[in-house]
């Protein structure tokens, strides 16, 4: 006897569980097909939400909607899961020269940025060594979200609820609307980086980047606050720290294993990078990789498939899918249920013509 549900959704990183838990909110029924793959871009994203471009100081894309969206979303999936995994965390920007100084000011007072950045730079904390190189920016509406810890935590309650495969997709055991033993009135493909190979959308300009960052222990950075500059220092416990993030287009694809094998040569420009900001003693706890999905216009790829009505993609968040997916997931499910449109720079028919 077959299994019905409303969506089938393939993947379970940070975009399919977001679709996934605002679907069961809205009563529908929902299977997950996920193999737990341990280098997913979600698995290792820092989870750092910035309402600003700090190479430019420009205002991300629809940089307002997502922040007005945001905070009731994250209150629901908190209180769903009885835990808190967003954090209200101040963003300040390290500068280090008058040019700096500059272009901030200048800034400041161009296309609304006031909105999001403090206008008055302030003295660096003492714990950044040496104080006396920078001055610090602040960024307001910053955030952090604990990725890693709310997908494990939210992978448990599929699986209390019989709502997870934990099986890699098969493609030829999908059918019109039957995977297995499983009819499903939608299926949605959230492969991250997978998808550059999923054979129904070919056709996408997928590319892939992959990323490393680096854990450190260290007892004299401070905790209240994101740091930034060439590199992000993020506290994530007391004495823990992320570092990164890098980037390559380029690396032996010739297995899974080797895509993600840790570049000696990332680690040391890090650790420089790093070194930079502080002359805190350090100790490197782990390093890890990850493989992003990366898009020519640096816009998500949300849609219907072309022929097969009941088949949908949502993909390609980015670097910045804590902050754009929620708001997203919501448009793309009236756009499913309702057939209301979805964004023009979001809608996968813009590399139809």
């Amino acid at each position: 006897m077959n299994t019905k549900v409303d969506f089938l959704i393939v993947g379970q990183g940070l975009a399919g569980t977001f679709l996934a838990f605002q679907l069961m909110q809205k009563g529908k029924k929902v299977i997950v097909i996920d193999k737990g793959l341990k280098y997913s871009s979600s698995r290792v994203a820092a989870g750092v939400i910035n309402p600003i471009v700090l190479r430019r100081f420009t205002i991300t894309w629809r940089a307002k909607e997502f922040l007005h969206y945001n905070p009731s979303f994250y209150d629901k999936l908190d209180g769903y899961l009885g835990k808190q995994y967003h954090f209200n965390l101040p963003l300040k920007k390290l500068i280090s020269s008058k040019d700096e100084i500059d272009f901030w000011e200048h800034r400041y007072h161009k296309d609304d940025v006031s909105d999001f950045i403090h206008r008055d730079l302030s003295d660096v904390n003492a714990n950044i060594q040496p104080a006396e190189n920078f001055k610090v920016g602040l960024v307001k509406q910053a955030s952090w979200l604990n990725i890693s810890d709310l997908l494990f935590d939210f992978r448990e309650r599929l699986k209390a609820q019989s709502a997870i495969l934990e099986e890699e997709f098969s493609f030829i055991e999908l059918n019109e609307n039957l995977y297995k033993d499983i009819e499903f009135d939608s299926i949605v493909f959230c492969e991250g980086a997978r998808g550059k190979y999923n054979p129904l959308f070919k056709d996408l300009p997928f590319s892939l980047n992959k990323g490393q960052l680096i854990t450190i222990e260290n007892d004299q950075l401070p905790t209240d606050s994101l740091l930034k500059k060439k590199v992000f220092i993020l506290p994530i416990t007391k004495n823990q720290f992320k570092i990164g993030a890098t980037y390559s287009w380029k690396w032996d694809t010739s297995s899974e294993e080797s895509a993600h094998e840790i570049e000696v040569d990332k680690t040391e420009q890090l650790k420089n990078q790093l070194e930079e900001i502080t002359t805190a003693k350090y100790k490197v706890v782990s390093v890890e990789t990850g493989i992003r999905p990366s898009i020519k216009d640096r816009r998500p790829l949300i849609g219907r498939h072309p022929e097969k009505k009941n088949v949908y993609m949502f993909n390609g968040m980015g670097t910045r899918g804590c902050f754009m997916a929620p708001l997203l997931v919501e448009e793309f499910i009236n756009y499913i249920e309702n057939g209301t449109d979805l964004d023009a720079e979001v809608d996968i028919n813009r590399f139809s013509h």
